[in-house]
């Protein structure tokens, strides 16, 4: 497959599929568990992921609508917490890349300082008044929606240069950044707690991030 053979619609449901998630994975509020647990937010996920949802990504996906449909608001967001923000005697799942990319503590710096050069590189600057930290998993998520509405824009324009250049920042995001951090989040979550809905999503996550890397290959020039 040629670069001017990726059809732009995968890169819009792709930027569609980053935005889910991004909400999905941040600390539930009322107006937003009722709205995952609909019936209707499952099928619209499935639509949109028609003909492109790996196969083994559909199990999590439901175990986690399921999940949220089966509990109280209270007990989700406590699921959350446990998982993601407060535990003894420490949280499991940190959702901060540099936790898991950097090479030690002392690295840490380092490392949130590269994500946020490669942020700038590509034209977004975190606000100063944005209250955490830049290599959160929500901003990471964000960042790759950005780059895949880009690339659906260029390729709807017919510019096929800059739809591969930015196929071609995905996949150097993916693979410095994103990917050692969702592997190794996914698996702490499924080894501290295999039946909370939050660590579902994160293997879909994991699963459906891979697939994504694996089809740019394909679309690299």
């Amino acid at each position: 497959m040629t670069a001017t053979q990726c059809p732009p619609s995968r890169a819009a449901e792709l930027g569609s599929l980053y935005h889910f998630l991004e909400l999905a994975l941040a600390h539930p509020g009322e107006d937003g568990f009722d709205y995952f647990r609909r019936p209707e937010t499952e099928h619209e996920l499935a639509r949109l992921l028609s003909g492109h949802l790996p196969r083994h990504a559909g199990p999590p996906l439901a175990d986690f609508f399921g999940g949220l449909r089966k509990a109280t608001f209270e007990e989700v967001e406590a699921a959350y917490i446990s998982l993601f923000s407060a535990n003894f005697p420490q949280v499991p799942c940190p959702p901060y890349g540099s936790l898991f990319t950097a090479e030690d503590d002392g690295k840490r710096l380092e490392e949130m300082l590269a994500i946020k050069a490669f942020y700038a590189e590509n034209g977004v600057d975190v606000s100063e008044s944005f209250d955490d930290l830049p290599d959160h998993l929500c901003v990471e998520l964000e960042f790759l929606q950005l780059l895949c509405f880009r690339e659906h824009d260029a390729a709807a324009a017919g510019d096929a240069e800059l739809a591969a250049a930015l196929r071609g920042r995905q996949a150097v995001f993916l693979d410095r950044f994103v990917l050692p951090f969702m592997e190794r989040l996914a698996a702490l979550a499924a080894k501290f707690d295999a039946d909370n809905p939050y660590s579902h999503l994160l293997d879909a996550t994991r699963l459906l991030l891979t697939d994504h890397r694996s089809h740019l290959g394909e679309c690299l020039p």
